[in-house]
């Protein structure tokens, strides 16, 4: 079953959210979208979890999907961070109670995901963390971020296009395509949110090394807007953590050639159903 609604983020900015909903609930997946994309891109996610027993809900981020805001802006990083807080507040918790949260931030919405560990680790089960690295490529040499850091100061608001292609999503050419004609996928990212995406980046990077939650990492080997996962999971002091990278594999591995997704999204559920078990062993 799907639902959707609306709630008030930080500054009343009014977000679009989604849950699905299984005939019987074991856990819930907290679902944190990429850049310019938006929660409903999730399809094989909702399709693999569903019938494990997983309630998925997602939210779409402000300035994305069908969420109010400018398109590719954020005033704070953090902004993001909370959005996300206030519709578990409000909308999964009084639904989920005492079950298992998991949170499962893709791209730019593992760095939310990381830096919402890092302030909420209490109140989750575990985090995934897929398309993700310890360092963005796309982000420049020293000159660029210096370049980058004045005109988020001087003129935040303004965008440009993001610097990479579709095809870096995948090597489905029906992904991409669909990809390309998604009008709720855009291209523009401001000045400010590039800024303040690679400080959060570091900061998450940091602060999810500090964080004792189970941890997974999904990514390509072809991933061309993220690097350093090894570094990335190096850095964490968890005790229970796995890195998956799947070779030949891009920026989006859930939704990759058939053969090849089926088998992350297996490792995904595979995963959560042993995290699930072991907490049941424990209580």
């Amino acid at each position: 079953m799907e639902t959707a609604g609306k709630i008030s983020g930080q500054g009343r900015v009014k977000l679009a959210w989604r849950v699905w909903l299984p005939r019987k609930t074991r856990a819930a997946v907290l679902l944190i979208h990429g850049f310019g994309e938006h929660c409903g891109r999730y399809g094989n996610v909702v399709d693999t979890l569903l019938p494990a027993g997983f309630s998925v809900w997602g939210i779409d981020h402000r300035g994305h999907g069908k969420s109010q805001g400018l398109q590719g802006h954020v005033d704070s990083f953090m902004d993001y961070v909370e959005d996300v807080h206030t519709y578990y507040e409000e909308v999964v918790s009084p639904v989920t109670g005492s079950l298992p949260i998991f949170v499962l931030g893709h791209s730019m919405g593992s760095i939310i995901a990381m830096n919402y560990a890092c302030r909420y680790q209490d109140e989750l089960a575990g985090c995934v963390l897929s398309g993700t690295g310890s360092t963005s490529p796309i982000s420049g040499g020293k000159a660029v971020r210096t370049l980058t850091a004045i005109l988020s100061r001087l003129v935040p608001r303004a965008r440009i296009n993001f610097p990479l292609s579709p095809d870096f999503i995948s090597r489905d050419p029906k992904v991409v395509d669909a990809y390309k004609e998604d009008p709720l996928v855009h291209a523009q990212i401001s000045f400010r949110l590039a800024r303040s995406m690679s400080t959060a980046l570091a900061t998450g990077v940091e602060g999810i090394g500090k964080v004792d939650l189970p941890i997974l990492i999904q990514c390509g080997s072809e991933d061309e807007s993220f690097a350093g996962q090894q570094q990335l999971f190096d850095g964490l002091q968890a005790q229970d953590k796995t890195l998956k990278i799947y070779p030949g594999l891009k920026h989006e591995v859930y939704n990759e050639l058939e053969s090849d997704r089926k088998v992350v999204l297996s490792d995904l559920v595979t995963w959560l159903q042993q995290r699930i078990e072991s907490r049941q062993k424990v209580m």
